[in-house]
């Protein structure tokens, strides 16, 4: 990657170590999905979109440019995770030590606030709080119909 020198880098390593992976959206689609993630995800935001491409263009033509034409794309759509006071660039994950120890920190999250006689008075839902589909939209939205079930239950 060091005949890529545009962008970050840090003790010598570029940015385009942290792209995770780059997937096609379907099997006909000329849509791809780049994920990145670690310490140059900051960095990476605030990178133009022309240079995004620029990087994401070398990573393809390296593995794939001897087999393939690869076309450059006219746009790309970025969602800046990191710079969003809401989520700071991140979705919850197991740890391998939470699944050495057995401990679902998920469930932990999902414990409603109670008041001084046992009523639930703050419920909590969220991809985070689901023990087995943590990490996706399907996952928070169970949560949410696990949480509106948990008020149903009270009031019945």
């Amino acid at each position: 990657m060091r005949e890529f020198s545009f962008g970050p880098s840090k003790s010598g390593r570029t940015w385009l170590l942290n792209m995770l992976s780059l997937e096609s959206m379907h099997e006909k689609s000329n849509i791809v999905t780049a994920w990145c993630g670690g310490e140059f995800v900051p960095e990476i935001e605030k990178l133009t979109d022309h240079l995004v491409i620029d990087g994401l263009m070398y990573i393809l033509n390296k593995f794939l440019g001897d087999k393939y034409n690869i076309t450059r794309p006219h746009a790309i759509l970025r969602n800046n995770w990191y710079e969003n006071p809401h989520f700071r660039g991140t979705y919850s994950y197991e740890s391998v030590e939470s699944r050495k120890e057995g401990t679902s920190q998920e469930s932990v999250l999902a414990e409603p606030l109670k008041t001084s006689d046992g009523q639930d008075v703050v419920l909590f839902a969220g991809e985070a709080t689901n023990p087995i589909h943590y990490s996706t939209v399907h996952g928070a939205i169970e949560t949410g119909f696990r949480e509106a079930q948990r008020i149903i239950d009270a009031r019945q």
